[in-house]
């Protein structure tokens, strides 16, 4: 797909950007850069021989105080504000010895793949939704080709993406957008209560649409790709970890958390794993509890990782039970479910390292944010947390 973007116009914000990239760069030199993906690689791959960095689990924590400065130009356009704060936040994170890898988010957009069928948003007591198109289940038999159009949010995304990896000459990388699940897309095209009382009464027009949906993923997922020539960490949540492009590509499917085993095994696993096959391997990701799914996700073909809380489902229940050599990325979550403990960020490092430990399971450690003031004590903490 082609994208044109005037890169001789210049205005002060590109001087901005100019000088961020490249404090970015030499904070993180390219010893760095392979010193990170190593130690991530562990965690997707496992431990081989000398493999070196076993010394503990990777994990992310980051600063989530915006700095001041550099101030952002008042001639910045949107793209450049966006690409400005990044840029300070990658540069202010270098100073913590963790596996944060240093590269453009894509933004969240839950109606990217829908929009694709034509879907667009409606505001409901001003909150996002996507409006459904769905009016009748026979309507999933006339549905428009799925088509990546100029004024779709889905060309939106990718001309985000496109432009943020030029503007740097793709010597920062780009992150993957969020992509929704089959499952997802399909519910909010068909509106989520209607589709999931429908099921059972429409099964064949609820797997005609999950393989449209599925197809239009495949499709994205090739045209994000295609945007920033290939250099795309495919992996959206949270868009701060290095993940090896031969463990395929990450969605999300929140409906994990609501929704019975018997109806993730029939309606979302096979598609999950259409999508795992055309690109060597699928992570998923869920808010909630999946507790109830460890059984199942340990048959899922080309399941790579699964990605939730810690404080939402039950990481060393689950790693036992779950008995399959997949990843867990687990992020620190504000929410409890069933009475399971809020950690610090040290106490949720050390609850994953003591996982693996304990089940053998392959953990990556998301403590993520603190707006504490950086110390060399709670850096030591933090490491010696993540000790095996």
């Amino acid at each position: 797909m082609d994208f044109s973007f005037d890169m001789t116009t210049r205005n002060h914000a590109d001087d901005v950007i100019d000088d961020l990239v490249e404090k970015v760069l030499s904070a993180y030199p390219p010893e760095r850069i392979e010193r990170i993906k190593s130690r991530s690689e562990a965690a997707w791959k496992g431990i081989n021989g000398n493999r070196p960095y076993s010394d503990r689990i990777p994990y992310v924590v980051l600063n989530s105080v915006q700095p001041e400065t550099p101030e952002i130009p008042e001639d910045a356009e949107a793209i450049q504000r966006d690409m400005i704060n990044q840029l300070k936040l990658m540069l202010l994170n270098s100073v913590i010895d963790d596996e944060y890898y240093p590269a453009f988010s894509s933004g969240v957009e839950q109606v990217t793949v829908p929009s694709m069928f034509g879907c667009v948003k409606e505001s409901i007591s001003g909150s996002d939704h996507i409006k459904p198109i769905i009016k009748s289940p026979s309507d999933v038999y006339s549905l428009p080709a799925a088509e990546i159009r100029g004024e779709y949010i889905c060309y939106d995304m990718l001309y985000r993406m496109a432009y943020k990896y030029r503007r740097t000459g793709g010597r920062i990388p780009v992150y993957m957008t969020d992509i929704q699940g089959p499952f997802s897309c399909a519910s909010q095209m068909w509106g989520i209560q209607d589709f999931l009382c429908d099921l059972g009464e429409y099964p064949n027009e609820a797997h005609h649409l999950l393989s449209l949906c599925t197809d239009a993923i495949i499709k994205y997922f090739h045209a994000m790709y295609e945007a920033v020539d290939g250099n795309m960490i495919p992996y959206h949540c949270s868009p701060v970890i290095w993940i090896p492009k031969d463990c395929g590509v990450a969605v999300s499917d929140d409906f994990f958390a609501v929704v019975g085993e018997r109806t993730v095994k029939e309606y979302s696993v096979p598609y999950l794993e259409r999508i795992g096959e055309e690109f060597g391997g699928v992570t998923a990701h869920t808010c909630g509890n999946m507790n109830h799914l460890a059984s199942l996700m340990a048959t899922m073909k080309n399941l790579k990782a699964l990605n939730f809380g810690g404080s939402e489902t039950d990481l060393m229940k689950f790693a036992k039970e779950c008995s399959s050599p997949i990843t867990f990325i687990v992020h620190k979550s504000g929410m409890s479910i069933g009475g399971l403990p809020l950690f610090n960020i040290e106490q949720h490092i050390r609850h994953c390292a003591e996982v693996q430990k304990t089940t053998g399971a392959r953990v990556f450690s998301l403590p993520l944010y603190t707006a504490e003031p950086l110390s060399d004590a709670n850096l030591r903490s933090w490491e010696e947390a993540a000790k095996l």
